[in-house]
């Protein structure tokens, strides 16, 4: 199987069963929905209607080194996009600002199942970026980058090349010859 695919599978039911059944007093969803990010969100229009909150993920500019025969190790990141329905506002003094708010606690949850999150082949995820957007629509995004490095043993370094199939003669000696004593005249052997 795919290590990209066993990292994204993984990822998705770990978050799909953890971030769920939160404290009441938290006033939280249940996360809804977990796909590959595929610009869902920038063109609607193309994509299938994904019920609220979900998160969408990525895998961006890993960079590999070859540790040897059939391994390679690649650094790179792991983005998580969040989406999180708001019809509420959030300024000081708004009625339902804590409603509107959520959006954090929401981010907040996510953070704490991912960071430190491993894996067989991927080292803990460690929350290198996050960023929102200031789209003025009901849906809050937030983006979180995690650095990993993750062990490819798919890499079959022998498909470039060759072994050498050499042909041997063996050749059973049956005495040695060996110089007559004497010392060394001019550096030479006599």
């Amino acid at each position: 199987m795919s290590l990209k695919k066993d990292i994204y599978s993984q990822i998705g039911t770990y978050l799909m069963g953890t971030l769920k059944n939160f404290d009441t007093g938290l006033n939280l969803p249940d996360l809804a929905f977990f796909d590959k990010q595929m610009g869902q969100f920038s063109r609607p229009e193309t994509s299938y209607a994904l019920p609220l909150p979900c998160i969408l993920m990525e895998l961006r500019n890993f960079s590999y080194e070859t540790l040897g025969k059939n391994q390679q190790k690649g650094n790179g990141i792991l983005r998580f996009h969040i989406y999180f329905e708001n019809y509420a506002d959030g300024f000081a003094g708004s009625a339902n600002q804590a409603q509107a708010l959520r959006f954090y606690a929401f981010s907040e949850k996510v953070n704490l199942a991912l960071q430190g999150f491993a894996l067989p082949n991927m080292a803990p995820l460690t929350r290198v970026f996050e960023t929102e957007d200031n789209k003025e629509d009901m849906i809050i995004t937030s983006i979180i980058d995690y650095g990993t490095i993750i062990t490819d043993t798919s890499t079959n370094e022998s498909a470039n090349f060759s072994l050498a199939n050499p042909s041997l003669s063996v050749n059973k000696v049956h005495g040695i010859k060996r110089p007559p004593q004497g010392g060394f005249v001019d550096g030479f052997l006599m």
